[in-house]
């Protein structure tokens, strides 16, 4: 029957064919779209989480300056004349008042008692004029030209008293001769240097702040010093400045420090924390920071299973770690891994059980 209708037998291999061909083509687009299911759906990436806390901490402003006496001042020679003696070395404290050295007076003695002399008898010869005009004997004119002179020479005996009180030069204020600028027997002019007197109690520490902190800030704010060694000292603001700087478009803001044993020293480097206010906040080391896509620095944690960023907003910077707001008060920060996940991702996490992450 075959060989009589050959063409029966083409239709069927053709049949064959084409039901063998779609049975491929249709098993190849379920293995492809399950391919294409697998490569869609990754298995979670697995990250390490640690449960940080948040706690109430000091918002500060902090401040990098050096301590620096409250007054400081040069004195200068008043009147000419020999340093006849020397009373006080450098590095020595003094009391407001107290004699530092003394020059020498000269002739000054001889000369205010020869001016006190020629003042008494100006005196007599003014009462002796005005005597006279009372009974008509002595013209005013007489009389103004006696009391001229009778000033002048109290003029002369003033400065001439002022002249030997200025040949013995006195601190101002109690502190410390920090230089002195003459010897024994130098010759000095009036306005020469000669010692500079610095007043270390309190020590002040000046500093500058932005535009955006001064409106923080009020005369008697408490702060706190601390040393190059740790160690840490309370003062208060004692100065605000009420313009800005034309240059660096800061503040300046003056801290007092009591000084009264005299163990701080004026130079030193310290830092000036003035706290502000009290927020929430969470303490993280460098180690738990990240970047996102679009290169800010942040904390990736977990919430639900999907990954979170937060960008850094630090509060302040210990020696220990940095404490930063904008976290939940309980947040399971990525401690390992957070470098291969990005925000949105879904993560398998196990717990960071380690003590320093």
């Amino acid at each position: 029957m075959l060989n009589k209708y050959p063409w029966i037998l083409s239709i069927a291999l053709a049949v064959a064919l084409a039901a063998w061909l779609a049975s491929g083509s249709i098993n190849g687009e379920t293995q492809s779209s399950e391919k294409t299911q697998q490569v869609e759906t990754p298995p979670p990436i697995k990250v390490r989480v640690k449960t940080i806390y948040a706690r109430p901490v000091e918002q500060n402003i902090t401040l990098y300056g050096r301590t620096e006496p409250n007054r400081r001042v040069i004195l200068k020679a008043e009147v000419d004349g020999r340093v006849k003696e020397i009373l006080k070395q450098r590095g020595e404290a003094v009391q407001a008042g107290e004699a530092l050295l003394k020059i020498a007076l000269n002739d000054r003695p001889q000369l205010l008692e020869h001016a006190r002399a020629e003042l008494a008898q100006r005196q007599l010869e003014y009462q002796g004029a005005s005597s006279l005009n009372t009974k008509g004997f002595q013209g005013k004119a007489e009389v103004a030209r006696k009391l001229a002179l009778l000033k002048e020479s109290q003029a002369r005996v003033a400065a001439l008293q002022r002249e030997i009180k200025n040949t013995i030069i006195e601190a101002p204020f109690a502190g410390t001769m920090l230089e002195r600028n003459v010897e024994m027997g130098d010759y000095l002019s009036v306005g020469a240097p000669v010692a500079t007197i610095v007043d270390l109690d309190p020590l002040v520490v000046r500093g500058d702040v932005t535009q955006q902190d001064i409106q923080h800030l009020y005369v008697g704010q408490p702060a706190t010093m601390t040393l190059a060694n740790s160690e840490k000292h309370q003062g208060r603001i004692r100065y605000l400045s009420s313009v800005a700087d034309e240059h660096t478009n800061t503040f300046r803001v003056e801290v007092a420090l009591d000084n009264a044993d005299g163990h701080l020293l004026g130079g030193l480097s310290v830092e000036l924390q003035i706290p502000l206010e009290q927020i929430r906040a969470v303490k993280i080391t460098p180690a738990l920071m990240a970047l996102n896509e679009s290169g800010v620095i942040g904390i990736k944690w977990v919430k639900d299973g999907i990954v979170q960023f937060t960008p850094i907003d630090v509060v302040r910077n210990d020696t220990d770690g940095t404490w930063i707001r904008g976290l939940k008060d309980e947040t399971q920060v990525i401690t390992v891994g957070q470098a291969f996940v990005r925000e949105g991702d879904t993560v398998q996490i196990s717990i960071d059980t380690s003590r320093d992450s």
